[in-house]
Parts: structure tokens; sequence; C-alpha cells
């Protein structure tokens, strides 16, 4: 009698064991179900990600592209400027790249090149194109062509870094330059980076009120620029590209 009673006991055990079992199993392929639908889910999310980046690129794209259409209205309108900018973007990027910065930076720093002057938009004529010296109201309307500028494109919350370069490119390492007189490292990396290729760039090309100075001549005044205008590192970084044989060759 006892023997059967713990045969029994045994077998309940048994069937128990097995409930159990067959409920662990039944948990783990709801689990790897869920697991597969998650996948599925996050694969799905992926894609719809990957969609949004690239619509969102092609509109930060659109966005600039019209922005730099306004410029080159601006530059076509004057033979004195025209391709000042292209050319102030392409030696603001290779000199981004030839002090360390990431090539998404050197891109940020090109753009702002590109669009450095998009502020003289708002600049008379007359004024942007006088053959002679400018009146002290000129010169503060001349002056105001950074912060214009910087408005214009400050609505493009991706291009918050490019706003600040374009700000700040007109500021001078030892407090003297415009529109707020920031001295030194206060001035943004990429306004001194595009500031030294838009005064070899002005120095060299013919204006109005004057001719061109010579690439010698315009090396010599900035390097005797260095740490008193123009960032010094920056200008070291232009003078080892001109011996490279940057910025008169191409692209």
């Amino acid at each position: 009698m006892a023997g059967e009673v713990e045969i029994s006991q045994v077998l309940l055990y048994a069937r128990d064991l097995k409930a159990q079992y067959d409920a662990t199993r039944a948990r783990e392929q709801d689990l790897r179900a869920a697991y597969g639908r998650l996948k599925a889910s996050y694969q799905q999310s992926l894609r719809y990600a990957r969609e949004l980046a690239s619509v969102y690129g092609r509109l930060q794209r659109a966005f600039l592209q019209s922005l730099l259409g306004l410029a080159n209205a601006l530059e076509a309108k004057d033979p004195y400027t025209r391709g000042h900018s292209e050319r102030v973007a392409r030696l603001a990027r290779r000199l981004a790249l030839r002090i360390g910065c990431e090539p998404s930076e050197s891109l940020v720093i090109a753009q702002a090149g590109l669009l450095h002057d998009l502020g003289k938009i708002g600049i008379p004529e007359a004024v942007l194109r006088k053959p002679g010296p400018l009146t002290e109201n000129e010169w503060k309307l001349m002056r105001e062509h950074p912060v214009v500028g910087a408005r214009i494109v400050s609505p493009l919350e991706f291009f918050t870094e490019g706003a600040l370069i374009i700000r700040h490119h007109h500021e001078r390492q030892d407090g003297s330059g415009y529109p707020a007189g920031l001295l030194g490292e206060a001035i943004p990396l990429g306004a001194r980076v595009v500031a030294v290729a838009d005064v070899y760039d002005a120095l060299t090309s013919d204006r109005p009120y004057r001719r061109g100075l010579s690439r010698g001549e315009a090396l010599c005044w900035i390097q005797d620029s260095a740490g008193r205008l123009l960032d010094a590192r920056v200008v070291s970084a232009f003078l080892a590209l001109v011996a490279d044989g940057c910025p008169d060759s191409p692209v």
C-alpha cells in the first residue's frame, strides 16, 4: 500500500514538472514571437529614420542652395566681387582641414564662407560700389552686413554654427573688429578661418577704390597681421598651404 502511494506521488510530481516545462516552453515561444515583432518594428523604425534623415538632408541642401543663390545674385551685380565667396569657401575649407578640424566642421566653415557676405544684400549699391572712401555713416552701414547675414540664416537650426561664423568673420584678434569687438579665442574658430581666407582674397582682388595687391604683397600683409589682427595658428596653416601650392592650385 505504501509503495503504491509513493508511486502515485512520483507520478503527480512528474506531471507537475511536465506542466511547468510546457508552460515555460510556451512562454519562451511567446517571448520569441514578441522579440520577432519588436525586431520587425525596430527595422521599420530604422527605415523611417533613414528616410527622414535623407529628406532632412535634402531640405538642408535646398535651403543653403537658395541662400547661395541670393549671395551669387549679389556678387553677379558687381564684377569686382564676382566669385569672391566661392574662392573664400574653398580656401577656408582647406585651412580648416589643415588645422585639424573634422571634415563635417570643415564643411560648415566652407558653407559659412560661401554665405559670409550674404548680409550685403541689405547694403545700398551706392555704398557697395562707391569708388572712393566711405563716410562714417556709410561705414556704419557696411559694418552691419555680418549681423544681417547671420540674421538671414538664423532660422536654420542646423546651421547655428554657420550663423556664428557669418556674424563674427570680421572680428579681429586685438578686439578692433566688428560687430562685437571680440578678442582672440573668444572669436569662433570658424570665423577666424574665414577671416584669413576673406582677407587674402580681398587683398588680391581689384576693388572700385584700389587695385589688388600682388600675391607676395598680400602674403606679407597677412604674415604681419598674425597674432594682431588674424589668428596666428590659422595664418601659419595658410602660409603652409601657400608653400604647398594653394591657394592658386585648383580644388
